[in-house]
């Protein structure tokens, strides 16, 4: 997937982050641990920040202006999209599996963007933005490691 404008990729950008809320909120409600569902409700909050931090920058009206290392086009976001789904037979393990890969995924997207466009007005938001998804993906990979590794 490649996009021809930085607001394009910002667009897409929010829009992963909307999906992961909608994913978090969907776990919440099939989860009974109430840690479980508290840190659900948690990581949900944080990724609709990004997405409200993205839609910011866009409404800004700077972004069409700033430019990166390389141009938009170059980068190529499909390396950044996570392969495979969620259905309603999928078990806990595999929804944990989904969502460590998406905020690899988002952690990996935020990084790119970061050093393509560090130095520049943008560089705090993907900064930010790599920060908390490479958070999210450990605090994932704890709980994970907490409830299904020990029976590998």
């Amino acid at each position: 997937m490649k996009f021809e404008s930085l607001e394009s990729a910002l667009t897409f950008a929010a829009d992963k982050e909307n999906a992961s809320y909608n994913l978090y909120i969907s776990f919440q409600n099939i989860v009974k641990n109430m840690a479980a569902k508290k840190l659900l409700e948690e990581l949900a909050a944080q990724e609709l920040n990004h997405k409200e931090l993205i839609e910011n920058a866009l409404a800004s009206g700077d972004v069409g202006t700033i430019g990166g290392k390389q141009n938009i086009s170059e980068i190529s976001f499909s390396d950044y999209m996570v392969a495979g789904t969620i259905d309603p037979e999928s078990d806990p393990q595999d929804i944990m599996q989904f969502a460590m890969k998406m905020e690899q995924a988002a952690y990996d997207l935020y990084n790119s963007l970061l050093e393509n466009y560090g130095g520049t007005d943008l560089e705090a938001l993907f900064s930010r933005l790599a920060r908390e998804e490479l958070e999210h993906k450990e605090i994932l990979e704890d709980q994970y490691e907490k409830h299904f590794a020990q029976w590998m």
